[in-house]
């Protein structure tokens, strides 16, 4: 989750107000007038459907050169993504690579997305935020969880029916890999139509903000409903949504975090510095596979922001894709740049 900034900016509003006379409303599920058809929002005018398309970008070689291309050039074409011609190998299916909070399509998966498309994966990928006011297309799936997930569900079913293919993988970094793919997997279909889940440095349960998330999370009291009214006007609502223990990831969570059918992965890394503990990407459930990046390599210090443009990371990912032609990984030195 790329947090810095909104966690500042919430927590100077909430610290520089001691009253206030309205409540907040915890939400109950996901809203009955949110679905796949009427997710909410507007498209992106670069990403018309979700589908990024602005010219085709490279394949660069950090998370912080990919912002930077992706803010001069918004919906920018991930490479090896989105041909809906084509038809999948045997033995794999659709992957679609989920973009994290506040990070667009290419920011997330320029890395991976020639990659995959040279092993021979049918690869696609998203632009969505659910807000109506302007819309920084650099900035996608920040706003609001539940109507994020409605939108993935439309996605999934458009890429399905272009392939013939009656599940897709899912690879999804940080809420990417974790509450927006795990919402559409419980609420709008998706247990039916995803055969694997590979999370890489998912918010499962969220992140701590030194203690901070438990006045912040309690409903009706005057920082929550700052917290909220700020977060929804400033088109961030997922952000309180991923603090630990919030309303929503209680919801999310209750009743266990995996469904029967779908297979998950974990690819956590010690050195998270956006979410906290970094235990909580894991999913402690049987049948869930938690791999720690630093139990394959020992000096891959990938932090959580730049996660997606490790190769050792990717290696894993791709093992986990295709089981049946796996391959051990090759270590490097992976020095600790957050960007």
């Amino acid at each position: 989750m790329k947090m810095n900034r909104l966690r500042t900016t919430l927590l100077a509003v909430t610290a520089s107000v001691t009253l206030l006379g309205t409540t907040a409303t915890a939400l109950a599920g996901p809203p009955v007038d949110v679905t796949p058809e009427h997710p909410g929002g507007v498209a992106a005018p670069h990403s018309p459907d979700g589908v990024p398309s602005n010219a085709e970008g490279p394949n660069m070689p950090s998370w912080s050169s990919a912002i930077e291309y992706a803010k001069r050039n918004p919906g920018t074409k991930v490479p090896g993504t989105n041909d809906f011609t084509c038809t999948p190998r045997n033995g794999t299916r659709p992957v679609i690579l989920v973009p994290g909070t506040s990070e667009d399509a290419f920011i997330t998966w320029s890395y991976y997305g020639p990659r995959l498309k040279k092993a021979g994966f049918c690869v696609y990928t998203f632009n969505y935020n659910p807000e109506t006011h302007p819309l920084v297309e650099a900035a996608a799936t920040s706003g609001n969880i539940y109507s994020t997930a409605a939108f993935m569900a439309h996605f999934v079913d458009k890429v399905l029916k272009s392939t013939g293919a009656d599940k897709v993988d899912l690879v999804g970094h940080s809420q990417g890999g974790g509450p927006l793919p795990r919402a559409y997997i419980k609420y709008y279909g998706g247990n039916k139509k995803v055969n694997h889940l590979i999370g890489i440095v998912p918010s499962n349960k969220g992140t701590s903000i030194l203690g901070m998330e438990k006045f912040l999370n309690k409903s009706g009291r005057p920082a929550n409903t700052i917290v909220g009214t700020v977060a929804k006007f400033l088109n961030m609502e997922s952000v309180p949504q991923q603090l630990q223990g919030s309303t929503f990831l209680k919801e999310l969570n209750a009743g266990g975090m995996t469904a029967p059918g779908v297979k998950y992965t974990v690819v956590a890394t010690r050195f998270d510095n956006r979410v906290f503990p970094w235990t909580n990407a894991l999913i402690p459930e049987p049948g869930a596979k938690n791999i720690v990046i630093q139990d394959v390599c020992p000096l891959d210090h990938s932090a959580h922001t730049n996660i997606t443009y490790d190769p050792m990371t990717y290696q894993v990912v791709a093992n986990a894709l295709e089981p049946q032609q796996a391959t051990p990984v090759r270590c490097s030195v992976r020095p600790f740049f957050p960007r």
